[in-house]
């Protein structure tokens, strides 16, 4: 344990040229005073280590020194893929392996290839969460990941259409899309999609996994986004919206419709777009409000036009607070 320990104080020091003991000890977790009694004995051990006092002190190492002794282990070899993901890594409990496995990576670096990944970090950020939400939580997540390296079969229980329902499946991989996580598994032999942050609880099973012969995660689940983008829509829908609401629009139509949505337009304009279902257009469009109206079909129409006179009867002049309309 101190070894480890030691040795990740001493790629920290490779890697930032210099840092002071309060950091360090953030880092590894222990207290500056440990941080201390290590940095001796790395001295003892030949290691060129210098420590300057003051604010601007701290550690360092001396000479150009540099450790060969950076070799990335099984566990943190896993966790590279993560990198520049840190939120998902830390989601699957890899957060520790991954700054590891970074740092070594780094350490293991030319000062010209050191300069360069600096240079890419500071330049370039990925972020997959997307705008104006929080991650859905998913405390089931990390279970799945064990089950996935082990490759057993798991029991999963989740909410489908508001009914706890029970799933014995072969996982095949986890997806992250758009800030949300997906597990992809066969059941009874066909390729399914669970929302993870529907799964209640995941039972580890004794049985290996079925997994096929090459299966590809990247191109199964291209293959089963195109397959739900291209799905038949349900129902076609002719509005008159404003033009400063067709950015939200856009995101509220399926893929296949995106296209008959202008990105920039005057005043108001008529579009017919398509919707899964009537239902989710109903929602979908109230939640513009005054910026667009329903021109057909005259059953949308129908139902957009009681919602309004139930929520504007919630508001009429006069009403007292938390009084029920009559409907």
């Amino acid at each position: 344990m101190r070894a480890s320990r030691m040795m990740t104080l001493l790629l920290q020091l490779q890697v930032r040229g210099q840092a002071s003991g309060r950091e360090l000890a953030r880092r590894l977790e222990v207290s500056e005073r440990t941080v201390q009694r290590d940095v001796e004995a790395l001295v003892a051990a030949g290691i060129p280590i210098r420590a300057t006092r003051g604010p601007a002190g701290g550690y360092r190492l001396d000479r150009g020194y540099r450790t060969r002794l950076n070799g990335v282990g099984l566990d943190e070899a896993g966790a590279l893929a993560f990198l520049g993901l840190a939120g998902p890594a830390e989601q699957l409990g890899l957060g520790e392996l991954l700054e590891g496995a970074r740092t070594k990576v780094w350490a293991g670096l030319t000062g010209a290839a050191r300069e360069r990944a600096g240079r890419t970090t500071e330049r370039f950020h990925l972020d997959p969460t997307r705008w104006y939400g929080a991650p859905e939580p998913v405390p089931c997540l990390p279970d799945l990941a064990d089950a996935l390296w082990r490759d057993h079969r798991i029991r999963i229980r989740y909410v489908r259409d508001g009914r706890p329902v029970t799933r014995e499946v072969d996982p095949l991989g986890l997806v992250l899309a758009a800030g949300d996580w997906y597990l992809v598994a066969l059941r009874n032999g066909r390729r399914r999609t669970y929302r993870v942050s529907r799964m209640r609880a995941v039972e580890l099973l004794d049985e290996p996994a079925a997994r096929p012969p090459g299966f590809d995660l990247a191109a199964a689940w291209a293959e089963s986004r195109r397959a739900l983008e291209d799905e038949p829509v349900a129902v076609e829908v002719t509005v008159r919206v404003a033009a400063a609401a067709l950015p939200r629009l856009r995101r509220l139509v399926p893929v296949a419709g995106k296209d008959r949505v202008p990105v920039t337009a005057t005043g108001e304009i008529v579009l017919t777009v398509p919707f899964e279902n009537l239902g989710w257009a109903r929602s979908a469009l109230l939640g513009l409000g005054s910026a667009v109206e329903v021109l057909a079909p005259a059953e949308l129409r129908t139902q957009v036009a009681d919602e309004l006179r139930a929520a504007a009867a919630r508001y009429a002049p006069g009403k007292p607070g938390g009084q029920r309309p009559h409907r």
